[in-house]
């Protein structure tokens, strides 16, 4: 049952990574052919693949997590509570410190599983149904004094099948266990005190010489490898689409090179040359072609004779031409796969935008089908992040900020808004069905909570000018209008 795991995970992530010729279903040679490799080879190199399935995960990845979620932190149980305490206040600031240090981190790596860590757990489990974060204290920094938040404490997702985690009867998790380069990790917490054991072994300096250092921390027990869980999106119509587009698009590329170009057949044509004295035949004549061949192309005037009989004639010249194939059969064939495949993924709106027949309505419902699939690994990401957003306020102060949480929204949904959903957001937030902060989100703004502080400031200069009879100058002089009624004072 492990190795089918194992293997299945494995699958996936080579489609998601591209590497599908392994999965090709198109022609192969006959086992035991002894051409088979050499024809093998020649297939791959005309290979041709379209990822739809990255392009799909990827885009659901980018609506769940492409914008930093929202967060709000809170002390003890009082969830709703709108008193912000100075302990709140100055976690706030820590957190924001590490997030803003974390994303100038972020912009200036090199490839992209360095680059997001959160993007490429989301993306760890969509593909295979599970993903991992992981906060750990980079060597070169320990014990500096001057070192940065995020220097101290780090965020980054384990690579692929690097993390182990053992769950007992029930499911609880006993130990996890993280593999690297030169060395291994290992966590166990003690469910009575809650607190953290790690057991980090490295390579020593001799050939098999292990080194092995233990100790504990309080993270009011948590993990600071945090897994991520959700069923797959991947499934086998959809590898099957994607096998069938690459099988389509291969056969199109094939026959482009067998018969996408024009050809002609000429018959009963002599080809360019000369007749000649045949000196192994005295009195004869034989016939020696140009080297150059018959000539084609623009601005080439080419002249046809036909070929010379035993009796003195000559054969009538023809010219037969075969037009390059239609690709139509291939063209549909791609349209049909991919349009089932976004399909499959909830991504009908992908289709929608090219169709200037679909209704509003239909198009909002197919956005409300891809904003669905979203919902259910939404809660898992929220959990991941508020998580680490707890241990990283336990790592700077693990008294100070024992009792302070954090609860995590996510900024998902498509891009676009319609003018439908501009009013139904409108509606029900004068309902007070929604906040404002939602209300923003799905109007698209990026920044909710910079957006609502400006529109507060605008609101207080308003209250303040309407309470003490300030005059709005802009007001006035749109009003008045003109120079000859602005009185000017005469220079003394």
């Amino acid at each position: 049952m492990e190795n089918q795991r194992t293997e299945r995970i494995t699958e996936n992530w080579d489609y998601y990574c591209g590497d599908t010729f392994q999965f090709w279903t198109g022609p192969k040679p006959s086992e035991g052919d002894t051409h088979s490799e050499a024809i093998l080879k020649q297939i791959e190199a005309g290979y041709i693949s379209n990822n739809l399935i990255k392009e799909c995960v990827d885009r659901n990845v980018a609506a769940m997590v492409g914008m930093m979620p929202h967060w709000f932190l809170y002390a003890g149980n009082d969830v709703n509570s709108s008193e912000r305490s100075p302990q709140i206040t100055d976690a706030e600031k820590v957190l924001q410190t590490w997030l803003d240090q974390m994303l100038q981190h972020i912009a200036v790596q090199d490839t992209d599983e360095e680059a997001n860590p959160l993007a490429m757990a989301v993306t760890q489990m969509l593909v295979t149904g599970t993903g991992y974060l992981r906060l750990y204290q980079p060597k070169r920094y320990k014990g500096m004094g001057n070192a940065k938040l995020y220097q101290r404490i780090r965020l980054h997702c384990p690579p692929l099948g690097s993390v182990r985690v053992d769950r007992d009867d029930d499911g609880e998790i006993e130990q996890i266990a993280y593999t690297y380069k030169g060395g291994s990790e290992i966590q166990s917490l003690d469910p009575r005190t809650g607190k953290l054991t790690f057991t980090v072994t490295s390579v020593g300096e001799k050939k098999d010489e292990a080194v092995s250092e233990s100790w504990e921390a309080d993270f009011n027990g948590r993990w600071t490898i945090y897994e991520l869980r959700s069923p797959t999106i991947i499934n086998k119509d959809i590898k099957r689409l994607q096998n069938a587009i690459n099988k389509a698009l291969t056969m199109l590329g094939r026959n482009l090179d067998l018969a996408g170009f024009l050809e002609r057949v000429i018959t009963n044509a002599q080809t360019p040359g000369e007749w000649v004295e045949d000196p192994t035949r005295p009195g004869k004549q034989r016939f020696v072609p140009d080297e150059k061949g018959l000539q084609l192309g623009p601005g080439k005037t080419t002249f046809l004779s036909g070929i010379k009989t035993k009796d003195g004639g000559y054969l009538t010249p023809g010219v037969t031409y075969r037009d390059p194939i239609d690709i139509t059969t291939f063209e549909k064939s791609v349209a049909l796969f991919a349009a089932r495949l976004y399909l499959a993924f909830n991504q009908g709106h992908i289709l929608a935008s090219a169709d200037g027949t679909i209704s509003g309505i239909s198009r909002v419902q197919l956005r409300q089908d891809a904003n669905l699939s979203l919902d259910r690994p939404a809660p898992v990401i929220q959990n991941a992040f508020a998580n680490i957003l707890e241990v990283v306020l336990r790592f700077v102060e693990p008294v100070k900020y024992k009792n302070t949480f954090a609860t995590v929204k996510l900024r998902k949904g498509i891009n676009y808004v319609t003018p439908e959903e501009t009013a139904e957001t409108r509606t029900n937030y004068q309902a007070r069905l929604i906040s404002r902060t939602t209300a923003m989100s799905k109007l698209g703004i990026e920044n909710p909570d910079a957006e609502a502080a400006l529109i507060d400031e605008e609101l207080a200069k308003d209250a303040m000018t309407a309470a003490f009879g300030v005059p709005d100058l802009e007001k006035i002089s749109g009003k008045v209008g003109g120079e000859n009624n602005i009185q000017k004072s005469n220079p003394t």
